[in-house]
């Protein structure tokens, strides 16, 4: 008699283990489906910006080259206002 109330304590001691793991499992999963549904969001904020990196590249590529075009006047000007300043 003793030996079979052992196995029916072992037996609920189980069960309540198993259950209180399977709702821990059960919350693991539902963590996991709202992160992925942050990570796609997250990738298209990424491919979006992905983009504008891109398109702002071109500007200051298109930038770059105005910079070096009014440095070379500036050169220029200064070169001829020290030979004014040497007449």
């Amino acid at each position: 008699m003793l030996e079979w109330f052992i196995v029916a304590v072992l037996a609920i001691a189980i069960y309540y283990i198993i259950n209180k793991y399977e709702k821990k499992i059960e919350i693991l999963h539902e963590l996991i489906e709202a992160n992925r549904e942050s990570i796609r969001q997250n990738k298209t904020h990424i491919e979006k910006n992905r983009d504008e990196i891109n398109s702002n590249k071109s500007e200051i590529t298109k930038n770059t080259h105005a910079v070096n075009q009014h440095k070379k006047r500036l050169d220029l000007n200064q070169e001829l206002l020290t030979e004014l300043k040497d007449l």
